[in-house]
């Protein structure tokens, strides 16, 4: 193995193999198997265990319910954000709670049990919060990586026009 230099690690085929898979699944394709299919196999999975009341009552319930915190959380949400805007304070966390709100109603009205789960995970404030963390996180780990590079916001580039 010391001596064959067409020896490479898993690593570069690995990462061919991304590359290559990121190129034929394009966001639309990504965007049908989360709003399609994965709703689909759920209904799937719930009809072949429950009944067909059941069913109804529990994709009927979780749209209200989901409705009703999107509302509540939502409204709560929008406050907060005024309040950091006549404050003069960041309205970064406001914002990411109200985008996490949304996509929770949207995964509360699809018809669907992960999907309703997911969507109550965000819609609880305390679980919410963890994620609004996280995404804060990266955000600051992309930015820094970024200024870090050759861009704009590097300081050793020095515009003297």
């Amino acid at each position: 193995m010391l001596g064959n230099r067409n020896f490479k690690p898993a690593s570069v085929y690995n990462m061919r193999f991304r590359q290559k898979f990121k190129k034929i699944i394009s966001p639309f394709w990504r965007l049908v198997f989360y709003l399609v299919l994965i709703p689909m196999l759920e209904l799937s999975i719930l009809v072949f265990c429950c009944s067909t009341w059941f069913l109804l009552l529990s994709v009927l319930v979780s749209g209200l319910v989901g409705v009703f915190l999107a509302y509540r959380e939502g409204l709560r949400s929008w406050i907060e954000l005024n309040r950091c805007l006549d404050q003069g304070d960041s309205p970064t966390v406001p914002t990411l709670h109200g985008v996490l709100i949304l996509s929770a109603a949207l995964f509360m009205i699809i018809p669907g049990l992960l999907t309703s789960l997911f969507g109550l995970f965000l819609l609880f404030p305390l679980t919410r919060s963890f994620v609004v963390s996280y995404l804060v996180l990266q955000f600051n780990a992309i930015r820094l990586r970024t200024q870090k590079g050759n861009t704009p916001y590097s300081p050793e580039i020095i515009d003297i026009t």
